[in-house]
This record gives structure tokens, C-alpha cells and sequence, in this order.
């Protein structure tokens, strides 16, 4: 357990047999604040996103744009699926996050239980 926590700490990701590949997304990670937000983002103009930002998939009539409530830019359905409050902004209700955003809040509240 400690290992995967360790591993999503540093962008890696272990499988089942104790192999460690870097993810494809560590840079996103990365870019993530190390420190929580203080303050919403300025959310991404759906101009800016013509595909989502994790899995570059391309938007169209079906396949909608969801912002992260947390880092303000734009992903797909699927990677932006998960929810939970985010108490500095004032969100106590679970609200909309990406895969990345969600991983950082529930490091900064020390909660482990993903």
C-alpha cells in the first residue's frame, strides 16, 4: 500500500507485478501545485479545449466538455468522473474533478482512502 502510494505521489504507476512505468500524464501531474488552492481558477474557454485535456479525444455534439472545478480546464465525461468537496473554495457538496485534481485534493486533506 505504501508503495502506491508512493508511486501516485510521483506520477509512477506499479502493476500487480511490482513493474513501475512512468505514467504518460506525470507532466500534467507535475504541473499540478504542490500546495492547495487558495482561490477558483479562471475556467479554460471552451475555445481553448477542442479536445479534453487528459486523453486529447475531440469534442463534438456527443462527447461534452466538463470543467474541473478545481483546476478550471476543460476534460471528457471519463476523465473528470470523480467528485469532491473542496472546502477552501467554499464547495462542501461534492462538485465536478479531474482524474489529477482529485488525486492532489485528497493528498493536501491527508486522505488516503481514494
Amino acid at each position: 500500500l505504501l508503495l502506491l502510494l508512493a508511486a501516485l505521489r510521483n506520477g509512477i504507476h506499479a502493476s500487480a507485478a511490482g513493474d513501475v512505468a512512468m505514467a504518460d500524464d506525470a507532466k500534467v501531474s507535475a504541473s499540478m501545485p504542490s500546495r492547495p488552492r487558495q482561490q477558483a481558477p479562471v475556467w479554460q474557454t471552451d475555445k481553448e479545449a477542442p479536445n479534453c485535456n487528459k486523453c486529447k479525444t475531440a469534442f463534438s455534439l456527443f462527447f461534452r466538455r466538463h470543467h474541473c472545478r478545481y483546476c478550471g480546464k476543460i476534460f471528457c465525461e471519463e476523465c473528470s468522473a470523480k467528485t469532491c468537496a473542496i472546502p477552501q473554495f467554499e464547495l462542501t457538496k461534492p462538485v465536478r474533478v479531474c482524474d489529477d485534481c482529485f488525486v492532489t485534493i485528497k493528498r493536501t486533506n491527508f486522505d488516503f482512502n481514494i
